[in-house]
């Protein structure tokens, strides 16, 4: 999805508002307001948060390439591997094989996830404590095909990539390694690739 949904929708209504906004932002140094460097775990203060499970195995996922357990090889693709708070983070899937259908899973099957002491844990999280489910729509693939994702390293644009439910960035985003994950491969398969937000 190059953009979501609420997402598209807002920011036809609101471009000019944006552009204005955005160059006040600059000028006044706006930046990351979530924890950096190195930390223990990601904790918000919000005690109905419920953080996003992982649903791929804590290593489970390939970095660049992955293969699937018919053996097609796909590849994820990153633009920059440093990127500043409001900055665009462009991915894209693609399937490398020749002459094969491969089914995958819907491009909301993914992690937005912050490197901490106790494992990778996804920034976002539902506001209410209720659990997700993911949309069931599958889509059928061959040589180039796949999904392009353009996400806004903003609270709001990170916490709108779910369609089915309402979900919330806690803590903010904050200077730090990162990584995007899709894990809707054939067999759960997991691809990612590991960013930084510099500031």
């Amino acid at each position: 999805m190059t953009l979501s949904r609420r997402a598209l929708l807002s920011s036809v209504g609101t471009a000019g508002t944006i552009a204005v906004a955005g160059c006040l932002d600059f000028a006044a140094g706006e930046g990351p307001q979530g924890p950096s460097g190195e930390i223990d775990e990601l904790s918000c203060d919000d005690d109905s948060f419920r953080r996003l499970d992982q649903r791929f195995p804590e290593d489970g996922a390939s970095y660049v390439s992955a293969y699937t357990a018919d053996d097609v090889r796909f590849e994820l693709a990153l633009q920059g591997a440093e990127k500043t708070y409001g900055s665009d983070l462009r991915v894209v899937l693609r399937c490398l094989d020749q002459d094969v259908d491969a089914e995958i899973a819907s491009d909301e099957h993914i992690a937005v996830q912050r490197r901490t002491a106790s494992g990778w844990q996804d920034v976002r999280g539902t506001p209410d404590g209720s659990e997700v489910t993911y949309p069931e729509t599958t889509k059928v693939v061959n040589s180039g095909g796949g999904y392009t994702w353009s996400l806004t390293l903003r609270e709001e644009a990170v916490a709108d990539t779910l369609s089915t439910a309402d979900l919330k960035v806690c803590p903010a985003l904050g200077a730090g390694t990162h990584r995007f994950v899709y894990w809707g491969l054939p067999g759960d398969v997991a691809i990612g690739r590991q960013f930084e937000i510099i500031g």
